[in-house]
């Protein structure tokens, strides 16, 4: 058997992909944490503290100093230029000098502080020497036009914003660890619960199974999945109607059986008493005896054959041409159907080569004439045709009999039916049967149809001469 592969919609692809999301999410969290917590100052919005602050506010100074106040207003004014620390000048009625916005935390703090500890300078010099200004972070100084001013500087700058995460930067680290904890676990419960359902369904279905409930099926709920479980599923539900029909084909060939045996063994057991009440007819009944007993070694025989035919039992095939073979079990039929002026005709090329256990296949074709010959009328001419095709082998016995009717061509290959019509001769009901599952046994099918002018035709379709799956399963 061929194991399918599910491409872009299987099991495994579902797993891949729903793990790739998750990555695809922690990763892209991550790099927003990284990238917003990097960039982003942590003292957004309050007075900015450090050498760094020296510097910013000394280039201030400097240019109140020697550019004027309107080159400094012009300097604050500047984002490309005064930034990363933004500086702040504020005159003694708490205004910016620039008529910017000073951040409100920033102003807060700038009330909470004890004016004299701010550092007082001109020209710069405590913004390059001072070493006390970035401790304190404000320096009082002179500006032309607006008399004493304060010199701050403040972090302002931000990352270049995202939409929706604007402010998400300021989040704790660990909210964002109990984030991505929640986005993993949804994601991979969803994909533990999409396939742990199915599965414990299948699990389910075959326990009862086990228990003996072969009714129970599970395609119609899980069959539409296209994944390896919708194929279980399938596969599961079909497992379960071949095991209910051989379980049904078993317990119909035992009642058969023991109906076959039971009308022989009556009439042996009836011969027997017959036999002690009046030795005298012992001969007679002897030789009835004797025919029953002839009777039930051909049925055990029949049925050892059809035994033998199971689809497990080895089989060795081999590529043989057929018509000699075919040829023979004719010449067998011709004289067995002399009597009643019955002849079977063959038509075949000279040569056919097929794959083929010789015994079961010969007892096939054999059983389809015989068949044949019981239920054709005297002096009558049974057909027998060899037609190899590109894609098959079809081997045909058509006969001139009454037929069969159409409610009954179906079940004609089931163990121990025999048709409506009265046949001329005895037999089981096993003929058609051992036919049947040998030809299946090939790798082909074996079918019937009444013929438009009146008979029955039998129609064997083998594969092509190659090594059945039959047999390399063997």
């Amino acid at each position: 058997m061929k194991t399918k592969f599910y491409g872009v919609s299987g099991l495994f692809l579902k797993f891949f992909i729903g793990l790739w999301i998750t990555i695809l999410l922690v990763a892209g969290f991550a790099w927003t944490l990284s990238a917003d917590h990097q960039d982003a100052p942590q003292n957004y919005g309050s007075i900015e503290r450090g050498h760094g602050v020296c510097r910013s506010i000394g280039v201030a100074q400097d240019i109140a100093h020697w550019g004027g106040s309107q080159a400094l207003v012009s300097w604050l004014r500047d984002s490309a230029s005064n930034t990363k620390p933004e500086v702040f000048v504020v005159d003694a009625a708490g205004r910016e000098i620039s008529g910017r916005k000073v951040p409100q935390m920033a102003m807060d703090e700038l009330r909470t502080l004890d004016p004299r500890t701010f550092i007082r300078g001109t020209g710069g010099r405590h913004g390059r020497h001072g070493g006390g200004c970035g401790r304190v972070g404000v320096v009082v100084d002179e500006v032309e036009g607006f008399g004493s001013c304060v010199f701050f500087t403040v972090r302002t700058d931000l990352p270049p914003p995202r939409p929706g995460l604007k402010t998400l930067w300021r989040t704790p680290w660990w909210v964002w660890m109990m984030v991505l904890a929640l986005i993993t676990t949804l994601v991979a419960g969803g994909l533990a619960w999409s396939q742990a359902r199915p599965v414990r369904r299948l699990h389910w279905a075959m326990q009862r199974a086990a228990e003996g409930d072969l009714d129970v099926r599970i395609a119609g709920e899980l069959g539409s999945r296209r994944d390896e479980i919708g194929a279980l599923a399938r596969q599961f539900d079909t497992m379960a109607e071949r095991i209910t029909g051989l379980i049904g084909r078993q317990k119909r060939l035992f009642h058969d059986v023991s109906h076959e045996l039971r009308s022989p063994l009556a009439r042996i057991s009836i011969a027997v008493a017959l036999a002690q009440k009046n030795p005298q007819k012992a001969p007679e009944l002897l030789e009835r005896i004797d025919r029953d007993v002839q009777s039930l070694d051909a049925l055990v025989d029949e049925l050892l054959t059809y035994a033998r035919l199971d689809d497990n039992a080895p089989m060795a095939f081999e590529v043989l041409d057929i018509v000699p073979l075919v040829e023979e079990v004719v010449d067998d039929a011709n004289f067995e159907g002399q009597a009643r002026g019955i002849h079977v005709q063959l038509d075949s090329p000279p040569e056919v080569a097929v794959n083929a256990h010789v015994d079961t296949l010969m007892r096939a074709i054999e059983n389809l004439i015989r068949n044949a010959i019981r239920y054709s009328p005297d002096k009558s001419t049974i057909e027998v045709r060899i037609a190899p095709e590109s894609e098959r082998t079809r081997i045909t016995v058509a006969d001139h009999g009454p037929g069969m009717p159409p409610e009954e061509i179906e079940r004609m290959f089931d163990p121990f039916v025999r048709g409506k019509n009265q046949a001329t001769g005895n037999g089981f009901g096993l003929g058609l049967a051992i036919a049947k599952r040998a030809v299946e046994r090939h790798g082909g099918t074996l079918s019937a149809a009444n013929r438009p002018g009146g008979g029955l035709v039998m129609t064997i379709d083998l594969p092509p001469a190659q090594r059945p799956a039959a047999a390399r399963e063997a």
